[in-house]
Formats: structure tokens, C-alpha cells, sequence
């Protein structure tokens, strides 16, 4: 049955829209929570029943699970800024374990891009932001002490993050960056970050027994963010967003003695570095930087210009057992991978890295490459249909969806697209 338009009504919409242009700080409140929850390297195969995860199957249950797609290469800082800034790396220029020869060293990560994420398109959308050591956000859109983007670093493991979070979202008191500071109220979008699972997988690696415990201690933690959020007549107006930057599989055996002397045999003079490290001979003319499951290949000076001395590298690394996959500069671009790399990028079969001696632990968690693609997306809560599965969700859509779910504008770069099956 039609309702009908009265003129009360109208007038009613027309001032609401009126206050809406013209909202204060105060009736901002008034805008649903939306949680992110950034798990640094959790797999997708952990949800498969190895353990009880109950916090996280009631999100579910609320909302969907899908099998979202990360970025090349599958590390830390590059995904979460596809993730922020809803671009791949071609883009963003975020990349991690090359050479950089003008400088004359191995590079790790940064937090470096070419584009604005989401923490700086949401500021200037008046969105009220906090984080809780979801670091790629740091001085782009949150900071210590500020009060309209809080940034907090506690540090330790999962629970000291949550602590932070629920601080924020009570209107208490928080560290933040040594200074005690409250917010003005509470935050419209609040992203949370753990490293457990991944610090423990690269400890162990991924199968090994103990991540069980900590599995349980994340999920757990997870729940009591729920539960506070519940305690704070919030849940029936909070969207949760939960995923991963990369999943993460295991690595016991060196490659490196073996690509140094397939290379070698070729008449190359190589060398592998690790994160800031620097070529100790003059004489090296190829230098491959480890990055867990990939290795990235640069041939200096006139042999990288040359076609035919790249393609006698290809063949003599092609000749190694171990190496899975060797991508060339064609290979790199149809990925989307950041331009930095070398002329060409190895993938290691599992369980290889490009690593002299094997692991002080037996056994070590590692990725980089497209086997730790896949990873876990969780939508739920208020502004997700339960049971609309997303359809085959990347890295690059979170921020546009997550900007929909706001209600405004995502970053200026951002290519992904919105969910809108899994929306309300």
C-alpha cells in the first residue's frame, strides 16, 4: 500500500535534508558504525574447521564468507594499501624486496604510495576515524593525538589492540603515542589490525600445531570486541568487514645455493640479498632479492636492456627444480605488480624460498607469491544481506564497498568495485 505524501512530511524531509548539509560534529554521531578488522596473514584454509572459531562463525552466520583475491606480490604493507586505497600496485607503486640500483640496495617495505587511500578520502569526507595499529592509515588520514583521526600503536598481542578499540568507541581515555587522549565521540569507522597469526606462522609455520592456540586467542579477542560492542547498544547499527592481506603457506628448504650456481653455470655473477642489504663485489652483475615464496631478479646496467641476456637467465633459472613459475616483465604487468621489480620475479614451489640455509626453526611461515592469493572476506552486520555471498571479491573492492556502506566517496585512485550483491 502507497503512503501518502503529506505536506508535513515533505516539510519534515526537506528541513532533515537541510540538517543533514549542515550536520555538527554532535549529530554526526548519528552514523552507523562501520568495524574493520585487519588479520595480518590469515589463510582462508584456517576457517576450515581445524578449530572452533566462534566470534567469527557468528559473523558469518549474520552475514557471508567469501574467498576474497589479494595482490602481486602477496606481502604485508603492498596488500594493505590495495586494500586502502582500492587500486593494485601498478597504481599505488607500493612495492616490497626489489633492487633499487640508483641507491645501490635491496629495498623492504614501505608504507609508501602513489595514490590516497581511504583514510585521507573518508578525513575529507568528515568521517570520524580511529585505528588501532592498522598502520597503513597512520599520517594518512589518522595520527597520534588527533581527534578527528585517532591513531594508536599499543603494541603486543591482539587483546591490547581490542582494549584500544572498545576505549574508543566508550569514550574513554586511550594511549596515543604517550598522551592520554578521548575522542569527541565515537568513531563512525573504526579499523583494528593483529599481526598474530602471521608473526606466529612465520615462527612455526602455518600447519604447525601451536597456531591452533593462536587461532583461539584472535577469535576470542574478536568476540570480545562483539560483546562490547553489544554492551554499548551499537550491534544492531554496526557493519563488520573482516579479511586479510595474504594467506600463507610453509617453507623448509633453500633455493639459494642452487639459483646461484644455475646462474653461475650461465656466466652470470650473481648475488642474493636480503632487505637492506648491498652487493659486496664489484664484479656482481645479477642480484636477486629473497621476499618469502618469490624472488625478485635484476640484471644490472646493460645486460637488463639486453633481451637475449634475460632470456639465458630465464633458461638456466628454468632449469631449477623448486621454481614454480618465473614472471617477465609482460608476466609482472598483466598482474598488475608494481613496476620496481626486476626483469624478472621467481615463484618457489612450497616448501622453497630463496633463502642460503634453512630455517633456524625447522620450519617458517612464508608468501609473496600467487599461492597465498586467497584469503578470507567477512561482510556482516547491519548493512550486509545475510547469506549474499560477495562475487568473486578482490583486495581492490573493499574500499569502494566500504565507502558505499558510509555513504560517500571512495579514494580518488580506486578501481574496485562496490559489492552491491552483498548490500542491503
Amino acid at each position: 500500500m502507497p503512503t501518502a505524501l503529506t505536506r508535513r512530511s515533505v516539510l519534515g524531509g526537506a528541513v532533515a535534508a537541510s540538517l543533514a548539509l549542515t550536520a555538527t560534529p554532535a549529530q554526526a554521531a548519528e552514523r552507523d558504525l562501520l568495524i574493520f578488522i585487519g588479520l595480518d596473514g590469515f589463510d582462508i584454509d584456517y576457517l576450515d574447521g581445524r578449530v572452533p572459531l566462534p566470534a567469527l562463525r557468528s559473523l558469518i552466520r549474520r552475514g557471508s564468507l567469501a574467498t576474497s583475491t589479494g595482490v602481486m606480490a602477496t606481502i604485508t604493507n603492498q596488500s594493505w594499501t590495495a586494500i586502502s586505497c582500492g587500486a593494485y600496485p601498478d597504481r599505488t607503486r607500493n612495492a616490497a624486496y626489489f633492487y633499487d640500483e640508483a641507491a645501490g640496495v635491496a629495498r623492504g617495505q614501505s608504507r609508501d604510495s602513489a595514490v590516497e587511500g581511504l583514510g585521507q578520502a573518508w578525513r575529507r569526507q568528515g568521517v570520524l576515524m580511529g585505528s588501532a595499529q592498522w598502520f597503513i592509515l597512520q599520517d594518512k588520514g589518522v595520527a597520534y593525538g588527533d581527534l578527528e583521526g585517532l591513531y594508536t600503536q599499543p603494541g603486543g598481542r591482539i587483546d591490547a589492540r581490542v582494549d584500544d578499540a572498545i576505549a574508543m568507541l566508550s569514550g574513554e581515555p586511550v594511549n596515543s603515542g604517550g598522551t592520554q587522549v578521548t575522542l569527541p565521540r565515537r568513531p563512525d569507522f573504526l579499523a583494528i589490525y593483529s599481526s598474530d597469526v602471521d608473526g606466529d606462522g612465520h615462527s612455526w609455520g602455518p600447519n604447525d600445531p601451536r597456531m591452533l592456540a593462536t587461532l583461539r586467542e584472535t577469535d576470542a579477542a574478536i568476540g570480545r570486541l562483539i560483546n562490547a560492542v553489544r554492551d554499548l547498544r551499537l550491534f544492531a547499527r554496526t557493519t563488520w568487514v573482516v579479511t586479510a592481506d595474504h594467506g600463507m603457506t610453509t617453507w623448509n628448504k633453500p633455493l639459494g645455493p642452487q639459483v646461484i650456481a644455475a646462474l653461475t653455470g650461465a656466466g652470470f655473477r650473481p648475488e642474493v640479498l636480503g632487505s637492506g642489504g648491498s652487493p659486496t663485489s664489484p664484479d656482481t652483475d645479477v642480484v636477486l632479492v629473497s621476499g618469502g615464496s618469490i624472488g625478485s631478479v635484476h640484471l644490472f646496467g646493460e645486460l637488463g636492456a639486453d633481451a637475449a641476456a634475460v632470456r639465458r637467465a630465464e633458461e638456466a633459472l628454468g632449469a631449477v627444480t623448486g621454481i614454480a613459475a618465473i614472471l617477465t616483465k609482460a608476466d609482472q604487468a598483466k598482474l598488475r605488480m608494481a613496476p620496481q621489480y626486476g626483469q624478472l620475479v621467481l615463484e618457489f614451489e612450497e616448501p622453497y624460498a630463496l633463502a642460503m640455509t634453512p630455517p633456524a626453526e625447522g620450519s617458517d611461515g612464508r608468501h609473496g607469491s600467487r599461492s597465498e592469493l586467497a584469503i578470507p572476506l567477512i561482510l556482516s552486520g547491519k548493512a550486509i544481506k545475510p547469506g549474499a555471498e560477495p562475487r568473486a571479491p578482490r583486495h581492490i573492492d573493499l574500499a569502494a564497498t566500504m565507502s558505499a556502506i558510509l555513504g560517500i566517496d571512495p579514494p580518488a585512485a580506486s578501481e574496485g568495485r562496490v559489492l552491491t550483491e552483498s548490500l542491503r
